[in-house]
């Protein structure tokens, strides 16, 4: 099993170590996954994964900067974990695949928490921040949730108007 990891078009230092660490992998591990791929951003310097602990840990692990074509990873992946960019949301959703969201509380405005939250009250992804990412993995909750409607903006466009009122 696979996890495809993405920043987006920016970066997000934050998570790009945190995919990194000890406690994420062994995570991974414990529920199955080998492959890991991670698209970087301008976050791509930061990412060092302890190459001897993923190795005891049987994950293959390779990254990148930027893609003109992240579909396909995602289309690849049996679970996503992105930021909470609505464009990169909306992506894994609409293919269908269980989401993490982890949102940058580093950013300027709390749109990105909110639109994840709701989001994820809907069951539709897992919502978490940077700390909780490996626990939100070893829950295993993100194979429970409910498949965004296809093609049906609708939920997503209630959110940001109701968002954008207050």
């Amino acid at each position: 099993m696979s996890v495809y990891v993405t920043v987006g078009s920016t970066g997000f230092d934050e998570l790009v170590t945190a995919v990194c660490t000890r406690q994420f992998l062994q995570s991974l591990a414990a529920r199955g996954f080998r492959q890991l791929c991670v698209q970087c951003g301008s976050s791509e310097d930061l990412f060092t994964p302890p190459s001897t602990e993923s190795g005891a840990f049987g994950i293959a692990i390779e990254s990148f900067d930027y893609t003109s074509s992240p579909q396909r990873f995602i289309e690849q992946a049996d679970l996503v974990i992105c930021h909470a960019g609505t464009g990169s949301i909306l992506e894994a959703l609409h293919s269908r695949k269980p989401t993490i969201v982890v949102v940058n509380h580093r950013l300027m405005d709390n749109h990105q928490s909110e639109i994840a939250q709701e989001l994820s009250r809907r069951g539709y992804l897992v919502s978490t921040v940077v700390s909780g990412l490996a626990d939100a993995v070893a829950s295993g909750a993100y194979s429970k949730l409910i498949p965004y409607p296809n093609a049906d903006p609708q939920p997503i466009g209630e959110i940001l108007d109701e968002e954008t009122l207050f």
